[in-house]
């Protein structure tokens, strides 16, 4: 059998255990993108449904499909290192077998820095838990930002439609479409358009299309000054933001106003904060990928297997979590999953006494 303190001239065999068809949900999508992501690093990895008893490291996808080590026979099958994938822990059968699992595992690996946080209260060894966010597969893009105006427009620019062309060159069609009705607008449609900007465009009104209009839209936008647009009225009714002037009664409508525009430089800024709200949330997990998932992996396996210190894991959460309030949580859940069991159970009894 292989030295399991690791040959650093070696690469590090890894072998993933999945207590579930890894091609039927959710568990098998995490253990196939640690395979590949770990064999982009020049590790061996391996997937399947027993501990590898050759692995450094035998990873099970999750702990509930742990056995432990329950026999000296056991034991002798493996010689490397067992880490738990550990996520909803959330009653106290979980947290039970959770809890027997680390007497023979090495680690838990745990989603989020709340539930290390928990464990640890629960009286689990802080020593024993870490955290690891989860992954996503970097292939949805925000959708630009919709932005709805329904007025038509005069000669004498009394809707300041100048400014949506002006504004035009300064934002990027990533970042926001245009749904537009009312007459006038062809020529400003058609710059939007060569600028590379989805506008869904109707000229004349039409209910129906009014209607769906604002169900679409992330933001009304009216830039009149006559006392107020119908249009906003509609689109608070339909819960939509806006971006309009501080004018009549629009003032009437108390938290109604998202952006009050009363100038061009209103309108910019207006359009950047949008852009740049919607980027930062995009930006917050954009460094959540696989292979930075699998990256984070090794680096904990690296030093488990080399048998060098692990980093403490950072389980300093805002707000209190205290052995009280994670017992009441485990408790409720625990109520409730007995409930469900119950209910279940009298529905097939009273079934098979319907039969009778």
């Amino acid at each position: 059998m292989a030295d399991h303190k690791q040959n650093k001239a070696a690469p590090l065999r890894v072998h993933m255990v999945c207590g579930e068809d890894p091609d039927s949900w959710i568990l098998g999508k995490f253990a196939k993108n640690l395979v590949a992501g770990l064999e982009k690093l020049g590790m061996e990895a391996t997937l399947g449904d027993a501990p590898d008893p050759a692995a450094d490291i035998n990873h099970y996808v999750i702990f509930l499909h742990y056995p432990g080590k329950t026999s000296p026979e056991t034991q002798k099958k493996t010689s490397g290192k067992n880490t738990l994938m550990v996520t909803h822990v959330d009653d106290f059968h979980r947290l039970d077998q959770l809890k027997q699992g680390l007497e023979s595992a090495d680690l838990a690996i745990c989603m989020s820095r709340q539930t290390v946080a928990q464990l640890t209260a629960s009286g689990l060894p802080a020593e024993k838990l870490t955290h690891l966010p989860p992954a996503h597969d970097g292939n949805i893009a925000p959708r630009p930002t919709a932005i709805g105006i329904t007025t038509r427009i005069y000669d004498d620019g009394r809707k300041k439609e100048r400014w949506i062309a002006k504004l035009a060159p300064l934002i990027a069609p990533s970042d926001f479409s245009f749904r537009i009705m009312g007459e006038g607008w062809g020529e400003i449609v058609a710059t939007l358009r060569r600028d590379g900007f989805q506008v869904t465009y109707d000229e004349f009104f039409n209910a129906e299309s009014y209607r769906s209009l604002l169900a679409a839209i992330d933001y009304y936008l009216y830039l009149g000054e006559d006392e107020g647009s119908m249009g906003f009225v509609d689109a608070l009714a339909a819960g939509v933001k806006t971006i309009v002037v501080p004018q009549g009664f629009h003032l009437d409508v108390p938290g109604g106003i998202t952006y009050p525009i009363e100038s061009f430089a209103d309108l910019a800024d207006a359009f950047d904060d949008i852009a740049e709200e919607k980027a930062c949330r995009a930006g917050a997990v954009a460094g959540w990928t696989w292979d930075s998932y699998a990256q984070q992996h090794a680096a904990i396996w690296r030093a488990l297997a080399a048998g060098d210190p692990l980093p403490a894991p950072h389980a300093e959460i805002e707000g209190c979590v205290s052995a009280g309030s994670v017992r009441w949580k485990f408790l409720r859940h625990s109520l409730w999953r007995r409930r469900q069991r119950l209910k279940r159970r009298l529905a097939h009894l009273k079934k098979r006494l319907k039969g009778n």
